[in-house]
């Protein structure tokens, strides 16, 4: 039994680049990760990784004993999915990674009640707007906005949001108030990092391009509705942040052009898309964010 628990270890902390982002894996702590690949190595009389300050890489015979430990910790894994998908009561700890803004004001109220429902379910949520590496993370879901960077991992289309140009009243007191496309470039700009800078509308089959920028960028979906609020600048917004807002905070500019709409996914591994807790939260969450759409039109 040691040694397949130390095989199990070893073959996370290679998929996962690191005795840290194994432990989360393993919902273990690092010092346990690290004490199990000690003692593998010890019973087989031979190191198995170079270990540095800030990485990890194989040995040769490191190499040689992954790909049996790897296949020891895919039928491990299969096992478990293939128990619990007999059951309708999915348990067991997810991982999810989202963007703060968002995650704050729509997922984490859905997996509060997620959980309510299926209480065998644990949950470790990581709130950020940096793009993070599924398996290097250990995370089993992620939601991000599209377009998708083409990668082995799946992916299923959860919700869209329809995004307008918005700027406070403080802002537009004393300026003319953009009426054409080309309006847009002569005015201040909150930027977000996760927007390239150029914002593409169409209207009556035409479409425009407009380069954007301003005196703040951030990196923060929060941050840049604090801004646009404060007067800084015009901003592109989803609808949900617009929504929550008083009436008479934002006003919405050029209503008459279109926008490409912000296309939410959640992102997973592929030998997640057999775990029935994974399947049912994602089914879960693309549902109750089309309910909120709907109520919200």
């Amino acid at each position: 039994m040691d040694d397949l628990r130390g095989m199990i270890t070893f073959a996370r902390v290679v998929e996962s680049g690191s005795f840290a982002a194994a432990a989360r894996k393993l919902d273990v702590g690092r010092a346990a990760v690290s004490h199990q690949i000690k003692l593998l190595e010890e019973r087989l009389g031979t190191r198995l990784l170079h270990r540095s300050t800030r990485s990890l890489s194989l040995t040769s015979a490191g190499q040689d004993y992954y790909q049996s430990c790897k296949l020891i910790s895919e039928e491990a894994e299969a096992a478990t999915r293939r128990i619990q998908s007999l059951s309708d009561q999915p348990v067991g700890r997810i991982s999810l990674t989202c963007s703060t803004n968002f995650g704050l004001k729509r997922i984490v109220p859905l997996l509060s009640q997620f959980r309510l429902t299926y209480p065998g379910i644990e949950l470790d949520i990581e709130l950020t707007d940096d793009i993070t590496n599924l398996i290097e993370g250990g995370y089993d879901i992620a939601i991000r906005s599209g377009p998708l960077d083409d990668s082995d991992m799946m992916s299923k289309k959860i919700c869209s949001t329809v995004r307008r140009i918005c700027a406070a009243p403080s802002y537009l007191t004393g300026k003319p108030k953009p009426s054409t496309p080309e309006d847009l470039a002569s005015h201040d700009w909150v930027t977000y990092s996760r927007h390239s800078g150029l914002l593409s509308l169409t209207k009556d089959n035409r479409q425009y391009k407009v380069r954007i920028q301003g005196p703040v960028h951030t990196n923060n979906a929060g941050a840049r509705l604090e801004f646009i609020l404060g007067g800084h600048g015009l901003g592109l917004l989803p609808e949900h942040d617009i929504k929550d807002q008083p009436d008479d905070s934002l006003e919405i500019l050029l209503p008459d052009y279109n926008i490409p709409t912000l296309d939410l996914f959640a992102v997973y591994p592929r030998g997640a898309a057999s775990s029935l807790k994974v399947r049912m939260l994602i089914d879960y969450l693309a549902e109750q964010l089309f309910i909120i759409k709907g109520r919200d039109a």
